[in-house]
């Protein structure tokens, strides 16, 4: 019997996969961003973050502004470029459901492309900077280097399968946009089932260790991610959200025995300035928050500016 019909079938099948594959790949590369707005935004700040240097062209220093959902609903980040444009060169980088080891390692990325922001402001809260979870496959794609992953995954406490997955989704775009447009088409379909969802994992994140070792964990975590800055020129700043649960006063506590920067403008805030979940801004609280964040971030860049006016000042000028 001859075996020609079954081969041409299996080749047939293989080049349809294969068709498939590539079809999802370029879709997911090229397509996806033009339709979601949150993935262009994603891929926009992901552009300019690459071209930051410790000062830009016209000698201003560069602030890098990294976070999550809380940075995202809370920051008017045009209203910020106006309050501080004339001092900083400021670029935003949020990617929502991002926590600490997202970021330790996706800085250590940034760092490590040649990105040299003279401030890092970091925004996380104390859950998210003593969680060892991950975005996973999305951070894979868009904040780890190739080199990150097996640590992050040992970090994480990934089995085998996660970790292959971590490993696939670095280089695949569909691979690690899979969930993405998912809850893109879930959003789309059925919003009201996808907000239930989206609120019954923010519970789930809810839980928090004792206060001594949130403390202990957050001022450890806290040295390590401002020893990285450090070692690459620039100054981290921890900036800590408002809440209404209080708790994040464990966060400053911690960063105050590490000896970080950090900046909590607002420790409290009314429950009109929150959304119903209890936790994300609403645009009211935005722009208290935003304006707070403006005029911290102006104190800690002038000291920046005046050692650059004395550097450049004829008195200082080298001799001829």
């Amino acid at each position: 019997m001859s075996s020609r019909p079954f081969l041409h079938a299996s080749l047939t099948l293989l080049a349809l996969v294969a068709f498939v594959m590539l079809s999802a790949e370029l879709l997911s590369r090229y397509a996806f961003p033009r339709i979601s707005n949150i993935e262009r935004r994603i891929r926009n700040d992901e552009s300019r973050v690459m071209t930051l240097r410790s000062t830009g062209v016209d000698a201003r220093p560069t602030v890098l502004l990294a976070g999550n959902s809380l940075l995202l609903m809370g920051l008017d980040y045009p209203h910020l470029n106006a309050q501080v444009g004339r001092q900083a060169y400021a670029v935003r980088f949020v990617i929502e459901n991002t926590e600490y080891l997202d970021w330790y390692y996706g800085l250590h990325h940034l760092f490590a492309s040649g990105v040299r922001p003279s401030i890092v402001v970091l925004c996380l809260n104390v859950g998210q900077t003593v969680s060892s979870r991950t975005l996973g496959d999305y951070s894979a794609r868009h904040l780890f280097g190739a080199s990150d992953l097996l640590p992050v995954a040992h970090a994480a406490g990934m089995d085998a399968t996660q970790t292959s997955e971590l490993l696939l989704s670095h280089w695949s775009a569909f691979y690690a946009s899979r969930a993405t447009m998912r809850n893109f088409i879930l959003n789309r379909a059925a919003p009201g089932y996808a907000t239930a969802m989206h609120n019954l994992a923010d519970n789930a994140r809810s839980s928090l260790p004792p206060d001594d070792e949130v403390i202990g964990t957050a001022r450890a975590r806290l040295d390590a991610i401002d020893s990285l800055c450090r070692q690459f020129g620039a100054q981290l700043v921890l900036l800590i959200p408002p809440s209404l649960g209080g708790r994040n006063e464990l966060l400053a506590s911690a960063a105050q025995l590490g000896n970080v920067n950090f900046d909590y403008p607002l420790p409290t805030l009314n429950s009109d300035m929150f959304r119903s979940d209890g936790t994300h801004l609403n645009q009211k609280g935005a722009a208290v928050f935003t304006q707070a964040i403006a005029r911290c971030l102006q104190a800690r860049l002038a000291p920046m500016r005046r050692a650059e006016n004395l550097a450049h000042s004829p008195t200082n000028a080298a001799m001829p």
